[in-house]
């Protein structure tokens, strides 16, 4: 009897032994190109902002970020497009964004943004301190003037300034009514720092624990099998233009999303629209306010870029509807359908060749979302998140 016992005994051992394999299971070549999209590291060096790590310089852009003042009506900060779970704009459900007017895009998430390479979704600006600037002075945006910004440090912030950049405040500024009173120069290059401090407090706020990045790390528990299985679709299909630990190859593309919706200019050429003020802009990364050198060798208008607009990171997608460029589309779902038909077309804009039908099952389109949703970090110190 006791033999008998032992005999099911291993015979259940064996057969609990040879399990069915998983089919979704990760292959060994799979596993290895999952190890490349995370942990996210540093927040790259910007050579252009000599604060851009001065502790400094963040606390005072932090008071910046939340200052109404710097805009034309005293009522819009740069807070008020990015009030958002990562910093995005979610106070109403407009396709693009309002501040001082309407704009013409919509506002994009200032969390984890310093780890672009190009601002905006044009790439508009090649540094974050330049976007900053550009922020203020839109008449859609801030409605602000650099003459202005440089009374505000002047009446709100000398001592912080002063402490803080090589120039200190020029005393003229205190009464200075028109631009014809001081230097152009000097008002510029206080400008420009009032930007670098900005852009020193945006680099503190960067979120890189989402639940996929403990996948990673090894916590098998920590997305759902559906996940799992979105992951395998995201590998085959997405990564190419999705791929490192900050998921954008930092280039742009014409995927084809129509201009549509309340608000949303009839024509958006994207970089070729962008490429040329960036490249007249006084505050370029090569300029005479950067710090260091830039990243516009090789930089060109070229009519190949109609309708080309800068791959998004997809961390924290799943808290940043709505999507595209102009908030074309609403939600997530909606997203992996437009890009499962191969995504759009634009007369005139020639789409870009990576843009190809993927015929994903409905099913498969629902595991490529939850895969996104697993991309969610939003977490920053309390601190960091509120006015100073």
């Amino acid at each position: 009897m006791r033999l008998l016992f032992f005999a099911c005994a291993l015979l259940v051992a064996c057969g609990r032994s040879k399990a069915p394999p998983d089919p979704d299971a990760l292959t060994p070549a799979e596993r290895e190109r999952l190890a490349t999209l995370s942990p996210l590291g540093p927040v790259p060096p910007d050579p252009t902002n000599r604060y851009a790590d001065d502790p400094r310089a963040a606390r005072l852009g932090h008071r910046l970020f939340f200052d109404a003042s710097l805009s034309g009506p005293g009522t819009v900060s740069c807070r008020t497009c990015h009030d958002g779970p990562a910093l995005d704009d979610r106070r109403t459900p407009n396709h693009v964004s309002t501040g001082t007017g309407t704009g013409s895009r919509n506002t994009p998430p200032v969390l984890n943004a310093s780890y672009y390479r190009w601002t905006n979704w044009g790439g508009r600006f090649d540094s974050q301190w330049s976007l900053v600037l550009g922020a203020i002075e839109n008449p859609e945006v801030m409605g602000g003037a650099r003459l202005a910004v440089a009374h505000t440090l002047f009446a709100r912030y000398r001592a912080e300034y002063d402490a803080l950049f090589d120039v200190p405040l020029d005393p003229r500024l205190g009464a200075t009514e028109t631009m014809a009173d001081v230097d152009p120069a000097i008002v510029d290059r206080v400008f420009a720092n009032a930007g670098k401090a900005v852009a020193a407090y945006m680099r503190t706020l960067v979120a890189r624990d989402a639940p996929f990045d403990r996948y990673v790390a090894g916590d098998a528990s920590a997305i759902s099998p559906a996940a799992r299985r979105g992951l395998r679709l995201f590998l085959q299909h997405c990564e190419s233009c999705h791929g490192g630990p900050f998921f954008t190859d930092q280039r742009f593309h014409a995927i084809g999303a129509v201009q549509s919706g309340a608000g949303v200019p009839a024509e958006d050429l994207g970089r070729y629209t962008d490429v040329a003020p960036l490249l007249a802009s006084p505050f370029r990364s090569d300029g005479l306010h950067s710090d260091g050198p830039g990243i516009l060798d090789g930089v060109a208008r070229d009519p190949s870029q109609r309708g080309q607009f800068r791959t998004p990171t997809l961390r924290n997608v799943a808290v940043t509807a709505p999507y595209m460029h102009a908030g074309q589309l609403a939600d997530l779902a909606a997203v992996v359908r437009f890009y499962n038909a191969g995504g759009g077309n634009i007369p005139g804009v020639e789409k870009s060749p990576e843009m190809k039908r993927l015929g994903l099952t409905d099913a498969q389109q629902a595991d490529l979302v939850a895969f996104l949703e697993t991309l969610t970090d939003t977490a920053l110190p309390d601190a960091l998140r509120a006015p100073p």
